[in-house]
This record gives C-alpha cells, sequence and structure tokens, in this order.
C-alpha cells in the first residue's frame, strides 16, 4: 500500500505543480468572469465523468466480473457518452440562456467533446487501479497534467483569453485518453440484460450516489452564477480551487488506492485492518492538509494581493471560510471508499440524495449575503451529511470515537501552535518591509513551529508514520 500511495502521491503533486502554474499565470491574464464563464460550462461537462466513473467502480469493487461482463460495461459506457454529447449540444443554447451568458453554447459545443474521451477510457482506467498498476496511472496524469498547463499558459500568453482555459481543458482528456489506450485496452461486447443485472444494480446506488453527490457539491457555482453572476462566479471559483486542492488530490489519492484494499479487508472479514487503514489515513491527512488550511486561511489577503493583485481581493472572504470547510471534507472523504467496500452503497446514496436537497436550498438562501455567504453555507451545512457518515462508519467496523479522535490530535495540537506563530511573525513584522518579504518569513516561521512541533510532541507518531513510508523510497519501489 506504502508503495502505491507513493506512485500516486508522486504523480498527483507533480500535477499540482502544472496545475497551480497554470492557474496562477492564466488568473494574472484573464479576469474573473472569464474564469466564471468556463466554470458554468465545465459543471455541465463533469456531471458525466461522475456518471462513467460510477461504473468504472463496478468494475473495481467487484472483482470477480468476466471479461465479457467488462466489456459489455465498456460499451454501455460508450453509450452513455455518445447521448450526452448529442443532449449537451441540443441544450447549449437553452443552458446560455439560463445563466444569461451568451457565449457559453460555443464553449459548451467545444468541451462536449470532452463526454467522448471520457466514455473511450473509463474502463480501461479503471482496470488499470483495480490491478493496481498506479505506476502507469501517474504518469499519464503527469503527462496530462503537464499538457494542460502547457496549452492553456501559451495560449493565454497569445491573448485567447478564456479559450485558453477550454482548449487545456479538452487537450487534458485527449491525452490521458490516448495514453491510458495505449497501456491497456478493453474488449466492446453488446450489453446483456442478464449479464448486468448483479453489477447494474450494484452500480445503480453507486451512480445514484455520484450524481446526487454533484448535485449538491456544485449547487454553489449554479447559485453562484445564476444569482450573482460571472465575475461573482470566477472569484468564488478561484477561491474554491484554492481552499480545495490539497483536499481533492487527497480525496483523489485515496479513492484511487484504497478501495482495492478496503475490499480485500472485507472480502477476507479483516476489521481491524479496516480500523489501522482508517486511523492511519486520518492521521496523514489530517498533518498534511490541517497546517495548510490554516495557513494559508490566515495570511490569505496577502498571498492574493502578492500573487494575482487587487482584482481578485473578492475571493479572499470566501476564500477563508471554504478552508475551514475544507479541513472537515478532507476527513470525510476517507469513509465512502470504506462504507463502498462494506457493501453500504444505499446507506452513502441516501445521505447523498439528502443533501442533493437541503445544499441547494441553503446555496440559494447563503446567496443573498454574496460569495461569503454561499461559502457559510458549506460550513453550517455540512455536518448534517457528515455525521451520519461518522457514525456509520465507526458502527461498521467497530471503533470508538476516542480512538479517532486520538488519531487527530498531533495535527490539531501542533495546528494551534503555528496559527500561534503566524499570528505573532504578522504582528511584528515591520510593516515597511515589502509584503512579498513579510509573507514569505510569515510562511517560514509557521511551517518551523509547525515541524518542530511535530517532532518535540509527537515524536512516536512521526516515527510511526516514517516506518510506514520508508520502505515506500523510489530505490525500494
Amino acid at each position: 500500500m506504502a508503495k502505491a500511495f507513493a506512485w500516486t502521491s508522486g504523480g498527483m503533486w507533480s500535477t499540482q505543480l502544472f496545475t497551480w502554474l497554470a492557474t496562477f499565470t492564466t488568473a494574472r491574464l484573464l479576469t474573473p468572469a472569464d474564469f466564471g464563464l468556463v466554470a458554468v460550462a465545465y459543471l455541465c461537462v463533469g456531471i458525466m465523468a461522475e456518471i462513467c466513473g460510477a461504473l468504472g467502480w463496478v468494475v473495481i469493487y467487484l472483482q470477480e466480473l468476466g471479461e465479457e461482463q467488462i466489456g459489455q460495461l465498456n460499451t454501455l459506457v460508450a453509450m452513455l457518452g455518445t447521448a450526452a454529447f448529442a443532449l449537451t449540444c441540443l441544450l447549449a443554447h437553452a443552458i446560455g440562456v439560463f445563466f444569461r451568458m451568451p457565449r457559453m453554447p460555443m464553449i459548451l459545443f467545444s468541451m462536449s467533446i470532452i463526454f467522448l474521451l471520457t466514455a473511450v477510457k473509463t474502463i480501461p482506467s479503471a482496470l488499470l487501479q483495480r490491478d493496481c498498476d498506479f505506476k502507469s496511472l501517474a504518469t499519464i496524469e503527469s503527462i496530462s497534467y503537464l499538457a494542460y498547463a502547457l496549452c492553456t499558459v501559451t495560449l493565454a500568453l497569445m491573448g485567447a483569453g478564456y479559450w485558453s482555459l477550454v482548449a487545456g481543458l479538452v487537450l487534458m482528456s485527449a491525452v490521458s485518453t490516448l495514453l491510458t489506450l495505449r497501456v491497456r485496452r478493453q474488449r466492446y461486447y453488446w450489453p446483456s440484460r442478464n449479464a448486468l443485472r448483479y453489477p447494474l444494480r450494484f452500480g445503480s446506488h453507486m451512480l445514484t450516489s455520484s450524481v446526487a453527490w454533484y448535485i449538491y457539491s456544485n449547487s454553489d457555482f449554479m447559485a453562484a452564477g445564476r444569482m450573482l453572476g460571472q465575475a461573482a462566479l470566477g472569484a468564488y471559483t478561484f477561491a474554491w480551487t484554492l481552499a480545495s486542492a490539497p483536499v481533492d488530490k487527497m480525496a483523489k489519492l485515496v479513492n484511487r488506492v484504497m478501495p482495492s484494499y478496503f475490499a480485500a479487508a472485507h472480502k477476507d472479514n479483516e476489521t481491524g485492518a479496516l480500523r489501522t487503514y482508517l486511523l492511519t489515513l486520518a492521521e496523514v491527512v489530517s498533518v498534511i492538509v490541517l497546517p495548510m488550511g490554516v495557513g494559508l486561511a490566515i495570511v490569505a489577503d496577502q498571498f492574493l494581493h502578492v500573487a494575482l493583485g487587487d482584482k481578485w481581493s473578492a475571493a479572499v472572504g470566501p476564500l477563508r471560510i471554504l478552508l475551514a470547510y475544507a479541513v472537515i471534507r478532507a476527513l470525510t472523504n476517507i469513509l465512502g471508499p470504506l462504507l463502498n467496500a462494506r457493501q453500504q452503497t444505499r446507506f452513502t446514496m441516501w445521505t447523498n440524495i439528502a443533501a442533493a436537497v437541503y445544499f441547494p436550498i441553503g446555496f440559494l438562501i447563503g446567496a443573498t449575503w454574496g460569495t461569503s455567504g454561499i461559502a457559510t453555507t458549506w460550513v453550517l451545512l455540512y455536518p448534517v451529511l457528515a455525521i451520519p457518515l461518522f457514525l456509520r462508519t465507526f458502527r461498521e467496523i467497530q471503533l470508538p470515537w476516542f480512538e479517532f479522535l486520538r488519531a487527530l490530535w498531533p495535527a490539531f495540537s501542533c495546528g494551534i501552535l503555528m496559527a500561534a506563530a503566524l499570528f505573532v511573525a504578522r504582528e511584528f513584522l515591520p510593516a515597511e518591509w515589502p509584503e512579498f518579504v513579510r509573507l514569505t518569513l510569515e510562511v517560514a516561521a509557521g511551517t518551523l513551529v509547525y515541524g518542530c512541533s511535530l517532532l518535540l510532541l509527537h515524536p512516536e507518531n512521526v516515527r510511526r508514520l516514517y516506518r510506514i513510508v520508508r520502505p515506500a523510497n523510489p530505490q525500494c519501489i
């Protein structure tokens, strides 16, 4: 497992560097309205990734599926992608009218190509994940994001505006599909109702859950785009991107590596192994995500001013609020793969369906207070979703609350000391110094205090995590 995490995390964090390079470069060249326009278009495209992804999870979790059944699922995904492509082209004008964005139809026509590309690679990519070929997956992802960064930055420097973002997303999907098919291909078989009855029944819960998740997790963008306009949506989208970057990478890392191990532990009835997996993941995730979230929240105003200038100042308020929510979400993201492995897909489905009802209502109400009101809605309503998931998970693997909280204590105790160091540095560094210098010294002080606190206050935890990670260095792999 450590080797799998090493390959996957190496690929994902290298892609994050490419993404940040492209994001910050284009943010200086484009306007919040440009980002808002593409964000709405990507909302319409992303739903297909969730639908196809749900069928991909069927291949991962049901490891007893035969070659012909997998081929039938491959055909079914291709049919869904083609239907989504045609439907998006038909509805493009109506979507533009709904959001009052006349340039939207042409963007949707272009981005709908992603539907076809996603449909072709979903099952082969799931097979790579099922077979634990994380080295290939990491390589594919790194090259795809590098292509995205180069395309986006180049076109933005050439003055292509929001089309630089559109072209980058399409190119990234195309490169990922081509590389995936080069590594692993899957034959097509005509779908049979009898052969796919059980896989589709299992997948229907995950499909419904994925669609419901997509609705509630993106309804904030819809509310901002419909009620606040392109510029406000662009500022909110950028704040969301910064706040969620570490969380999304950790979630993607867990969702790529852990389902196979959770499924194997459940198959062997190893409840103790599931508890160990969960506690270790919670400790690692909190140690990484919490200091990043707390630190960026404290220096958010300085960071955005130095990196992007005054035109992105509207993103400071929602960014700080979303960072508080992101820390909680990082821990909750661990639970889904474990519950799915325990065949609790019906429970997660109904939990997400309920969230798809009350979150959009909350965002519409929160939008009356602007982007900060929408961000605050996440903080207020997310516990309603997270608490049932924690309770069911702890009951499934017989885990007491205090053991889980004990796993989080190193990150939270050291995070408090780091926050105090940041506030002291902000207070006492001379105001006449250049803002970039003050920001650099504040970040250095917070990082130093956090690292030293972990080593001094929790040496056993550090040594234990190091013993897990040490065999995963590249030489051993």
